[in-house]
């Protein structure tokens, strides 16, 4: 008797067909991860706004501003979601309040100490005409490389408080 002979049980026939059914749909489209505004995934648009709401002094010998919890603060704690504004100029200086187009956005990941802690940040190109200074805004969360994850909305969010928001292009 060959072994091409032999007939598979149905469930042998009929499983791969099943696991890939399976898979398919059990998981969201990519499109709408993409679009959910509370993914991780979610895709800052080219002409979004961040709204600066205040005023903000840039301390002297620095370039920066930093955000955590709603404050305006000197650090960030490196283990919960915190952003930074970059200006071009060491300070003492200011940023007025205002509107500022995002450019260009994007997500990365970057190692701090191997095997152990990966910086988990997000990046916004802002322009303005009236304030060329200000660069961008980074917001970031350090945490284990199997554990962190991309920064989200509502996390810049919550580190920038009522001091600033964004509009969204759709």
């Amino acid at each position: 008797m060959k072994l091409t002979n032999i007939k598979r049980p149905i469930l042998l026939r009929w499983f791969p067909a099943v696991v890939i059914v399976a898979c398919i749909s059990g998981c969201p489209n990519p499109m709408a991860v993409k679009d959910e505004i509370n993914s991780q995934f979610y895709e800052i648009r080219t002409g979004s706004q961040w709204i600066l709401h205040q005023d903000l002094s840039i301390p002297s010998g620095q370039a920066h501003t930093n955000f955590q919890h709603g404050q305006v603060t000197s650090g960030l704690d490196n283990y919960s979601v915190g952003c930074t504004l970059e200006v071009r100029d060491l300070g003492p200086g200011s940023v007025s309040a205002g509107h500022f187009t995002i450019r260009r956005a994007e997500s990365s990941t970057e190692w701090i100490s191997r095997p152990d802690i990966m910086k988990f940040y997000r990046v916004m190109y802002l322009h303005s005409d009236t304030q060329p200074g200000v660069m961008q805004l980074t917001c970031q969360d350090w945490d284990g490389p199997l554990m962190g994850k991309d920064i989200t909305v509502p996390e810049m969010r919550e580190a920038l408080g009522n001091i600033a928001s964004f509009e969204f292009a759709s």
